[in-house]
């Protein structure tokens, strides 16, 4: 599991002063980012390995807003791993307060045919191990 602690600043907020929507995606991919990277695994050593991960879905659903200037914790981990699928999960939290919870299917693809790749076993042990 991965957590990441951090202070709403978002001008795109909607008609009622919540945070957009579309915020909370881009929490949760950064914070997938951050993590492989912290892995050892992140976009700078797929691309090496002329390999890449693409979102094909994103599940989200929202319980309570968030706001600006609040602070925020994002859990992620691992929840599932296929040949060539990693279903990852996320959870928004204001202090104790479960905001959002995700999940999103990453395909590991060939980073110049985009064609999908079977996941080597050191990234599988890697993801599932975190």
């Amino acid at each position: 599991m991965y957590i990441k602690e951090f202070t709403v600043n978002e001008k795109a907020e909607n008609y009622i002063r919540h945070v957009n929507n579309l915020s909370y995606l881009q929490w949760f991919v950064n914070t997938a980012i951050e993590h492989s990277d912290k892995m050892g695994w992140g976009m700078q050593k797929c691309k090496e390995l002329n390999l890449a991960w693409v979102a094909i879905s994103h599940n989200i659903q929202y319980k309570k807003p968030a706001y600006q200037n609040e602070k925020l914790l994002i859990k992620t981990w691992i929840e599932k791993v296929t040949a060539t699928r990693i279903t990852r999960s996320y959870e928004c939290y204001r202090d104790k307060e479960l905001l959002c919870n995700a999940s999103t299917v990453w395909v590991l693809v060939d980073y110049n045919s985009e064609k999908p790749k079977a996941i080597p076993v050191e990234i599988k042990d890697a993801f599932l191990k975190s």
